[in-house]
């Protein structure tokens, strides 16, 4: 068996244990909720809402959920969602048979570290696709919120979306170590909650460009302001190595490691 039908092979062994699990479902649910809270908020409150005339009502709405929500909702979703899905694992003591297997120790752990990706992108596209949703039964109950009037940029709520998952790499390199290298679901749930919680805190001190926790905050509360690393948003950047840098980091430890 070649190293990438190994890769492969890992991936579809992932999405089937994937299925049967609460973490399937939490990236739905999780997709979902702060939708649902602005559905409320405007529907209960849709007059105080009403756009100007001209104006698309779909800037203000899509914006506001985007930028409220997503710097403090993903780095508590991929803390959680990362813990969950190592430990279908961890708890039936499957990692030790994994590595026991003819197969590459790579592909067991970049294998399982795309599934993490991918469900993190998959409440990306549940969360875009649940916010428009949203804003058409809006249009339909409320037509003064004129929503059916007008159609969201969506290549600029795109384009935040990718900033956002792009800033939250760091998280997600760090988190899957965690919840790779300890049996307990506790300890990579508590220690990225507290970290989590920090880089909320210390968002607005200078220091935070170099805390990874932080990176989901600052990529929308600095937006256009943020400083470029040839051409690209240092937060990107910095996220970007060192979720590389975590998750080979992350494998040679795990590789050199005695599971038991």
């Amino acid at each position: 068996m070649t190293a990438v039908s190994c890769y492969v092979s890992s991936i579809k062994n992932e999405f089937i244990k994937l299925k049967r699990t609460f973490a399937f479902w939490l990236t739905m649910i999780s997709a979902v909720l702060f939708p649902i809270l602005f559905f409320i908020a405007f529907f209960i409150k849709h007059k105080t809402n009403n756009p100007k005339i001209g104006v698309n009502p779909w800037d203000y709405f899509m914006t506001v959920q985007i930028e409220n929500s997503t710097p403090f909702f993903i780095p508590m979703f991929i803390v959680l969602i990362t813990g969950l899905i190592m430990q279908i694992e961890h708890k039936s003591s499957g990692m030790k048979h994994l590595f026991a297997l003819p197969i590459p120790k790579w592909s067991i752990y970049f294998g399982k570290l795309t599934i993490v990706i991918f469900a993190i992108i998959t409440t990306y596209i549940y969360y875009y696709l649940a916010i428009l949703l949203s804003g058409f039964l809006l249009g339909i109950v409320h037509p003064d919120l004129a929503f059916l009037n007008f159609q969201p940029e969506h290549l600029k709520y795109i384009k935040m979306l990718l900033i956002s998952f792009a800033a939250s790499l760091g998280i997600i390199g760090i988190q899957f170590w965690l919840s790779f290298r300890y049996k307990n679901f506790v300890v990579p749930l508590g220690f990225g909650m507290f970290l989590a919680i920090i880089g909320i805190i210390v968002s607005q001190a200078p220091q935070s460009i170099c805390f990874p926790y932080s990176f989901s905050v600052l990529a929308v509360s600095l937006g256009d302001k943020m400083p470029l690393i040839f051409g690209i948003s240092s937060v990107t950047v910095f996220s970007l190595v060192c979720f590389l840098v975590t998750s080979i980091l992350g494998y040679i430890h795990i590789k050199q490691l005695n599971i038991q």
